[in-house]
């Protein structure tokens, strides 16, 4: 238990640094929008969350299910884990851990469950991530790296336009909420990613007790 905790908090070291780039981008590029286009950013919020939020499902179960196939190919266990691995911590990640975080700053954050309201929107991507998760490590050796890289910018971007689209505008006027929102993107990314994508199917899988460096996810 004790080497697993050690393993799992190196992982998680490894990961800090490209969420934190990745957050720092994504505040960059929605607060472009934000201040340069407001009208654009109001209208289209709501909506660009949606399909970053799908895009995130989709990218989490190829890296959570090519993890797991690496260490173990029975295809039912590894449908399970790329479905269940997924489409929970995506929830944390994109509305979850926003919702607790905006309200915890005290903006007027509003609850959006997509999986409740829009199953139609997770569902299916996660399935297709399944698919292309057994593929990418059949044809290439390797095959979450490329998506848990896009999996962590784009699991950035979809937190953070939520917290904008859901209650949480203020920070772009307000230069004394910009860090504690960097906090919680920084948060509701990192923690849930690595869960996803490393915990679960390594944990899952037998011979789970091997670790899985930042190298090769």
């Amino acid at each position: 238990m004790r080497q697993r905790l050690d393993r799992l908090l190196l992982e998680l070291g490894h990961h800090l640094p490209y969420t934190i780039i990745s957050s720092l981008i994504a505040m960059g590029a929605v607060w472009y929008v934000g201040t340069t286009k407001p009208d654009a950013l109001a209208a289209q919020g709501e909506g660009s969350f949606h399909l970053l939020h799908s895009l995130h499902v989709c990218l989490s179960a190829i890296a959570t299910t090519s993890v797991f196939w690496r260490y173990e190919r029975r295809i039912t266990r590894a449908v399970i884990v790329g479905l269940l691995g997924t489409i929970i911590p995506c929830g944390l990640s994109d509305y979850v851990f926003p919702f607790i975080g905006g309200r915890l700053l005290g903006q007027p954050m509003e609850l959006h469950l997509c999986l409740v309201e829009h199953p139609a929107l997770v569902i299916p991507f996660a399935a297709l991530g399944v698919v292309g998760g057994l593929f990418f490590e059949e044809r290439m050796a390797g095959g979450s790296v490329f998506s848990h890289g896009a999996h962590v910018f784009v699991s950035s971007l979809a937190s953070l336009l939520y917290l904008v689209s859901f209650g949480s505008t203020g920070w772009m006027r307000d230069m004394g909420l910009v860090f504690p929102i960097f906090l919680v993107v920084v948060l509701a990314v990192w923690i849930p990613c690595c869960i996803s994508d490393i915990v679960i199917p390594v944990s899952s899988a037998h011979g789970g007790h091997h670790s899985v460096s930042s190298s090769s996810v």
